[in-house]
């Protein structure tokens, strides 16, 4: 019979030529293999009793044979030296290669001789040394770190564990649920790696992560306040944080230097007088009802992200509380400002008079005898309308009298004594009739000056 072979998935049927008519059926599982660098992996292939000898090679290493024409086993392949090992039976044989190289990738035969001298080789084993990979995104201030290898590994590992220069930073996610590593703040800044074990000195390459500083920030709307006691007043404030990262917490406190903040609805002073009127998102208002004057001080907001991220609003918000005026205060502050009203109003009618005497006394001074009479009065006309003139008499502090003189010889003279003098119009004046015109005396006021003896 003529040699026959053929092939059917995993199970290679074999044909032997000569004496044996019957063929020989060699399986091997798992036909391709993909581990990682480092790692170890086992091949393994069955075969019927009637085998004599087995041993591993590759065509890869054809070039060291002696004869190319006949394999060698590998165990004695100086680039495998004390990294494989065979175990076979009378069925089986199981190669075990350590310590896996990028250069141990290949194919892999499993040779058989059999009691009858035939020499047969199995079906190739293809092995793949993987690494992990780790791929970075960034959108924004927000970066995404996947892990995978560059196969899908054969033995399936339980978890993907996750690196912080160079160390564990206890967060892993199911390699067959895998979930990126998601970074966005500033304290994730550091070198990032991957692995399969949490133990496993395989990583993969290291990829350096920079997060700038996150545009954390809180705003008052006023930074003083003024309050009476019993009042409320309202803490108006803004917070901003980036878009990735989510709000944990968040707080007010009344600020003491040296002492660990504590949420103010939680101190026993300002029990059942807190209200947050604000939210997690970006408003941060806070009520505090009936103030008191201990409340007075400065306090502050603080909140924290999923990411471990706290910031505070610095310097805060100084709160000043004064004491409530009561009715009697009241009373007794109206009486006050009465009583300052009444004085001011005294010293104000004590200065005008007091202005009043001072010009009456400068005038008695100057003139301290003079005294204004007023003579027999000139009518012009029978008419009770016409004009009328005073006499003017000037007496001095002499009880003698001289004889009257010569208005026109002594105008100048007259003119140059007299300080005061008043003319009074009892009505308006009109055109005076020719006798009237004629008669000066009837047109100006007659003036004597009676002065003292010489």
């Amino acid at each position: 019979m003529g040699p026959e072979c053929g092939m059917l998935s995993l199970i290679t049927l074999l044909c032997i030529s000569g004496r044996l008519s019957e063929s020989v059926s060699v399986s091997c599982s798992p036909q391709t293999v993909c581990a990682l660098r480092e790692s170890e992996v086992k091949l393994t292939c069955s075969y019927p009793k009637t085998t004599r000898t087995v041993f591993w090679f590759s065509f890869k290493q054809k070039s060291k044979w002696q004869n190319m024409e006949h394999p060698e086993d590998l165990a004695l392949d100086s680039d495998y030296a004390g990294r494989v090992s065979t175990e076979s039976t009378d069925s089986n044989s199981a190669l075990t290669l350590r310590e896996l190289r990028e250069s141990d990738s290949g194919e892999y035969h499993l040779m058989i001789i059999t009691e009858q001298g035939q020499n047969l080789s199995s079906p190739a084993v293809t092995v793949t040394a993987a690494d992990l990979q780790l791929k970075m995104t960034q959108s924004g201030q927000t970066v995404t770190l996947t892990c995978s290898p560059s196969c899908s590994l054969t033995s399936k590992p339980d978890n993907y564990y996750w690196y912080k220069n160079s160390v564990y930073i206890s967060r892993y996610t199911p390699y067959n649920r895998p979930q990126p590593l998601v970074l966005s703040s500033r304290a994730d800044t550091g070198s990032y790696s991957c692995s399969v074990d949490g133990s496993s000195p395989v990583k993969s390459s290291a990829v350096d992560v920079f997060i700038e500083d996150a545009e954390m920030n809180v705003s008052y709307t006023n930074r003083q306040i003024d309050a009476v006691e019993g009042s409320s007043v309202d803490f108006l404030c803004t917070y901003s944080h980036p878009e990735a990262e989510r709000v944990s917490k968040a707080f007010w406190f009344y600020f003491r230097p040296e002492v660990q903040s504590e949420e103010l609805s939680e101190e026993e002073q300002f029990a059942g007088r807190v209200e947050f009127i604000g939210d997690k998102e970006r408003n941060c208002g806070l009520r505090l009802r009936d103030v008191r004057e201990r409340d007075s001080g400065e306090y502050r907001f603080q909140f924290s992200t999923q990411s471990g991220e706290t910031f505070t609003g610095s310097p805060g918000v100084t709160l000043k509380v004064t004491g409530a005026e009561g009715p009697e205060q009241r009373s007794v502050l109206k009486l006050i400002a009465g009583g300052v009203s009444v004085f001011l109003a005294l010293i104000l009618l004590t200065a005008a008079l007091w202005m009043w005497y001072c010009d009456s006394a400068a005038v008695h001074n100057n003139h301290p005898a003079m005294a204004m009479t007023s003579g027999p009065t000139s009518r012009v006309s029978d008419d009770e309308d016409d004009v009328h003139y005073s006499s003017v008499l000037f007496k001095s502090s002499h009880s003698q009298e001289e004889p009257p003189l010569d208005t026109a010889k002594h105008l100048d003279t007259v003119k140059e004594e007299v300080q005061y003098a008043a003319v009074n119009f009892t009505a308006a004046p009109r055109a005076l009739d020719a006798e009237a015109a004629d008669d000066p005396s009837q047109l100006y006021s007659q003036i004597q000056k009676h002065k003292p003896p010489t």
